[in-house]
C-alpha cells in the first residue's frame, strides 16, 4: 500500500496533488495541512498531529469522513509522527508533499527524515518540478537507483557525513567509487541520458532531481 502524507509546508500545485492522490492507496495530512488539502480538493483519509496549527471545528466540517487521530508527542514533529502512523497503516512506500518552504528548521529537519527512515521504508519528497530521496550503502553492499531523467535535468547528490563512495552514470560529471565530501561539489550536476544512475557505498547521500529548471551559470 502506497501512503501519501501532505505536509503543512509550501502547497505543491492542484494538479501535482490530485495526481498523486489518484496513485496512493491513503492520503495523510498534518494538522493544519487538512486546510491546505481543502484548497487542493484533496480528501484525506487521516489527519494526524498535535493540532495546535488546525482550526478542528472547520476540519471536522469539511473532511467529515476523515479519522482525526492526535499524536501529541511533543520530542517529534507532526511529519515524522504522521510517517510511522502510515507505516502502523501498513504503508510500504510513503510520498511526501508539501515538505519544503517557510520555516528553514523545518525544511531541514524534513529532508533529514528522508536519510533517518530509508533503509526502513522507501521515501520520496515530492514538489512541481523536485524529487528528493536518500540511499545509502556499506562498503560490501552499495545501495543504488536508478531513475528516468531528461537530458539538462539538474541532479544534486549531497553527502551529509563525508564517507559515502559515489558513483555517478548517465550525468554530465561522473564519479566512480569517489569519496564525496560534505559541501557542494555534487550540486548541479547535469543529465545527459534518459538514465541516471546513482550508486553510494560507506555511508549516505541525498539526491534531488530537479526537472525544468535550468543550472545557474
Amino acid at each position: 500500500m502506497k501512503a501519501l502524507i501532505l505536509a503543512n509546508g509550501e502547497s505543491p500545485s492542484e494538479a501535482l496533488a490530485q495526481r498523486l492522490a489518484a496513485e496512493h492507496d491513503l492520503l495523510l495530512a498534518t494538522d493544519g495541512a487538512a486546510h491546505r488539502a481543502a484548497g487542493l480538493g484533496l480528501k484525506p483519509d487521516i489527519i494526524c498531529g498535535d493540532f495546535d496549527s488546525v482550526r478542528l471545528e472547520v476540519a471536522q466540517a469539511e473532511f467529515p469522513c476523515a479519522a482525526f487521530l492526535p499524536t501529541p508527542d511533543q520530542d517529534q514533529a507532526d511529519l515524522e509522527k504522521a510517517i510511522a502512523v502510515a507505516r502502523d497503516r501498513g504503508a510500504s512506500a510513503i510520498t511526501i508533499l508539501g515538505a519544503a518552504g517557510g520555516r528553514i528548521d523545518h525544511t531541514l529537519a524534513n529532508h533529514l527524515l528522508l536519510l533517518r527512515y530509508h533503509t526502513e521504508i522507501p521515501l520520496v519528497i515530492i514538489g512541481d518540478s523536485s524529487h528528493v530521496w536518500a540511499i545509502s550503502g556499506t562498503m560490501d553492499t552499495p545501495g543504488e537507483c536508478t531513475f528516468d531523467a531528461e537530458p539538462g535535468d539538474i541532479v544534486s547528490v549531497l553527502s551529509y557525513d563525508g564517507k559515502a563512495r559515489v558513483t555517478l552514470t548517465g550525468l554530465r560529471w561522473t564519479l566512480l567509487d569517489e569519496r564525496l565530501p560534505i559541501g557542494t561539489r555534487g550540486m548541479s550536476n547535469v543529465a545527459e541520458s534518459n538514465r541516471v544512475s546513482i550508486r553510494a557505498r560507506g555511508g549516505a547521500v541525498i539526491v534531488c532531481h530537479l526537472k525544468n529548471v535550468p543550472p545557474r551559470p
